[in-house]
């Protein structure tokens, strides 16, 4: 509750004893006026204090920004090196004819050393594929079904890996029929190949090939066992690469046969 000078000088005056005023109610109102401006004063400095307190704090905890590094354009993050990159078209010859297939479907991965099963659907019978690395000497496997059906395959290193069949007679019975898959592994160059087919297989040579070279390399690495141990060995891997289906576009005919030779 706030009182003004003239209760105080009341309240004071009728507990005086004798009922005379207090001799030093002026000074005692003084000191009372007097200690209301320091505490203002106080409670206005302490204000202040806690403000540069604060500043200082704040200051503290933001991080210094180097000039130099604002000058600096911002890194793009989404910038990505693009990959092994694909032909628009595949081209194939038979005898004296020579057409085109274009990019039909095709798949990007980025890791190498364990089987990856590409799927997708022929539109023809002239159906092409062809895989891309970013080494040129990584080791590729192919596996598919042949005419009959049997599961057939090839290896070469990743700067030849093409393949395929051009027309009705040589492609698998059913092709058009439903979605058609293909497996392929791809390891490193330096995969340890040979080192696996021999303690797999003796690595035995082959027609012409001198001990376990590459060509019976090659042929070791068609058996699912050999396989099997080198993607253990080698393990997922980063490795870029990619595979594209190539095919005639739906409704065409494949490449005309050619006419039998010394026919009447």
């Amino acid at each position: 509750m706030k009182r003004t000078e003239s209760d105080l000088r009341t309240v004071l005056t009728e507990h005086a004893d004798g009922g005379e005023s207090p001799a030093h109610l002026d000074a005692i109102v003084r000191r009372g006026r007097r200690m209301r401006r320091n505490r203002r004063a106080v409670t206005a400095g302490t204000a202040v204090a806690f403000a540069v307190i604060a500043a200082g704090l704040v200051n503290g905890l933001l991080p210094r920004v180097d000039k130099a590094t604002v000058a600096q354009p911002p890194v793009d993050s989404a910038r990505v090196e693009p990959g092994p990159q694909l032909p628009d078209r595949f081209m194939v010859r038979l005898g004296a004819e020579e057409f085109d297939l274009p990019l039909l479907h095709s798949e990007r991965f980025e890791t190498m050393g364990v089987a990856r099963t590409v799927t997708f659907s022929p539109t023809s019978f002239s159906t092409g594929y062809r895989v891309v690395c970013d080494d040129p000497r990584a080791w590729v496997v192919t596996s598919g079904k042949g005419k009959g059906g049997e599961l057939i395959g090839a290896v070469v290193r990743c700067g030849r890996s093409t393949g395929g069949h051009h027309d009705e007679r040589s492609a698998p019975t059913g092709w058009l029929k439903r979605p058609q898959s293909m497996r392929i592994w791809v390891f490193p160059a330096d995969a340890p190949v040979r080192k696996v087919v021999k303690a797999v297989t003796g690595c035995p040579p082959i027609q012409k090939s001198r001990g376990c070279d590459e060509a019976a390399q090659s042929r070791g690495l068609m058996r699912p066992e050999v396989l099997e141990r080198l993607s253990a060995e080698v393990g997922e891997r980063p490795g870029r690469w990619a595979v594209g289906i190539y095919d005639r576009p739906a409704g065409t005919t494949s490449a005309p046969e050619q006419p039998a030779v010394g026919g009447s």
